[in-house]
């Protein structure tokens, strides 16, 4: 059984691009703007203004594929190392499963909060990570789905199990019963996005399994 899944380019559609464009430039400018009010507390930054900035840079690459981005044959020539790289999408699905372990240590959330520079590469890295996981997953082969999303979610279960039950608070600026609220947000994230996601793909997960 071949791992490889057929990518299709969508059709050139400029118009739902320039709306997909302008989605992801709202997300992102709300990341922006509720900066302070989005990192007060623990439970904000991690559950809503990180996943803010993740959402802006999936709906960019949306926005770029439907835009015909990357089809000219410069942009071919200089994305062929990437796509040759990245050819069934695991290398990049792991890379975006070690950032987004990245920002679940506590220290993380203390850098952003007291350095201009770690704060400005969050904005950009979780941008890029989003474009990656877009680009990723569409290449990406029913078990390499699976496996990411066993990875990912089994993840965020033990960090938040670690966050509500740990007695001593792990961030400098946040107080322990906000990282309680986080460490259970977390953990119902972990639950509820693998669902999801088996019933947006139940066809293709039974269709699999039948094989």
């Amino acid at each position: 059984m071949s791992l490889k899944r057929v990518v299709e380019s969508p059709k050139v559609r400029p118009y739902f691009g320039s709306a997909l464009a302008l989605l992801a430039a709202v997300l992102f400018a709300s990341a922006a703007f509720w900066d302070r009010d989005l990192t007060v507390s623990m439970s904000l930054h991690m559950l809503v203004h990180i996943p803010l900035l993740v959402l802006s840079g999936v709906v960019l690459q949306l926005s770029l594929r439907y835009q015909g981005v990357g089809r000219s044959p410069f942009m071919q020539a200089l994305l062929r190392p990437y796509y040759a790289l990245n050819e069934y999408g695991l290398p990049g699905l792991i890379l975006v499963s070690f950032a987004a372990g990245y920002w679940m240590i506590p220290k993380a959330l203390d850098d952003v909060l007291v350095s201009p520079a770690m704060a400005t590469a969050k904005y950009i890295g979780l941008v890029l990570m989003g474009m990656l996981f877009m680009e990723s997953w569409r290449r990406a082969h029913l078990v390499f789905r699976l496996f990411f999303f066993g990875n990912f979610s089994w993840m965020m279960a033990i960090v938040g199990l670690l966050y509500y039950d740990n007695p001593v608070r792990l961030c400098n600026f946040y107080l322990q019963s906000d990282q309680e609220i986080a460490g259970i947000g977390l953990v119902i994230m972990a639950c509820v996005l693998p669902l999801l996601w088996l019933l947006s793909e139940s066809k293709a997960v039974m269709a699999f399994l039948r094989q």
